[in-house]
């Protein structure tokens, strides 16, 4: 039965025909990535004037996108709103709600928002929320999210459970059933994307980036140019390429792109151009990260 379920998943990747590529003609990675992070940067020290100009950039760039731990357009539109630019702020808001399946109710409730609620914007997005919410629930594959949260659960009670032989069957499983959903759906597994849903509808997380951690090395030589293709055009998570190659790494003791917190610079090869390959796959650079990590942490106390 195993191999059975192995041998159609095969074929249902070799037999799939190449779809029109989603955003190839944007470089996320040389025009996109690098200023988000420093607008994250700037963001996290209240400098909203170089944050909102930062993303402005991007967006001019490329199309904006919604990074989980980011947010492009919530940033915006506080940065909007606290530069006294309320109809942008209602415009990023409208992106969060109908692209993104954010609920209103949320920015009503928002105490920054108050004192926008009469103008002309906001109550024409008003009107507009609930088809918004419902258009975007209907985007929604509920199977393939919850075909997701399978792969997740097994995988882990696998691991926790130390059954070793369990792990390499069911990492071979989902390896390639994640390769037919990358194939179907041109994008990897992530809340950015409306087919996959966000936890507004069922208050789960689906974070499915710690896959690329369970990759081995003869695999991924299968993954890496698709992982960088989908970040370069804005169709993965920005981490994912470096967590794979790094993650492969762990029995040398000596990493690629510094992906793992607590690592120091002797543990790091060639450190001098670090920066350099962490930007060439979308990363931001090293102390820039370590920067936020450390805002985040003020910030947010986590």
């Amino acid at each position: 039965m195993k191999i059975k379920i192995l041998v159609f998943l095969l074929i249902s990747i070799v037999g799939f025909s190449q779809k029109k590529k989603v955003n190839e003609a944007y470089d996320y990675i040389n025009n996109y990535y690098q200023f988000v992070y420093q607008a994250h940067y700037e963001y996290l020290k209240e400098d909203y004037q170089k944050a909102y100009d930062l993303l402005k950039t991007a967006e001019k760039n490329c199309p904006l996108l919604k990074q989980k731990e980011v947010n492009e357009p919530a940033v915006l539109a506080e940065c909007a709103m606290r530069l006294n630019k309320p109809d942008e702020a209602v415009h990023y808001i409208e992106i969060l709600v109908r692209d993104y399946g954010a609920k209103f109710e949320n920015f009503k409730d928002a105490p920054l928002y108050k004192d926008i609620q009469n103008t002309k914007s906001w109550r024409k997005l008003e009107r507009k929320a609930k088809k918004y919410h419902q258009a975007y629930l209907k985007q929604v594959n509920l199977d393939l999210r919850n075909e997701i949260f399978k792969m997740r659960e097994e995988d882990q009670k696998l691991r926790i459970n130390r059954d070793y032989e369990g792990v390499k069957r069911v990492d071979s499983i989902n390896d390639l059933k994640l390769r037919k959903i990358v194939a179907d759906c041109d994008c990897f597994p992530d809340e950015m994307f409306p087919q996959f849903g966000n936890s507004m509808i069922d208050d789960e997380f689906l974070n499915f980036t710690f896959f690329a951690f369970h990759i081995n090395r003869e695999k991924a030589e299968y993954w890496k140019p698709i992982f960088l293709d989908l970040i370069r055009r804005g169709r993965a998570p920005a981490n994912i390429y470096g967590d794979l190659i790094d993650s492969n790494l762990r029995g040398n003791g000596v990493y690629l792109y510094g992906i793992y917190s607590g690592i120091e610079k002797d543990l790091i090869e060639d450190f001098d151009n670090l920066d350099k390959r962490r930007i060439a796959v979308g990363l931001p650079p090293w102390q820039l990260r370590k920067d936020i990590l450390e805002l985040i942490k003020k910030k947010y106390g986590i």
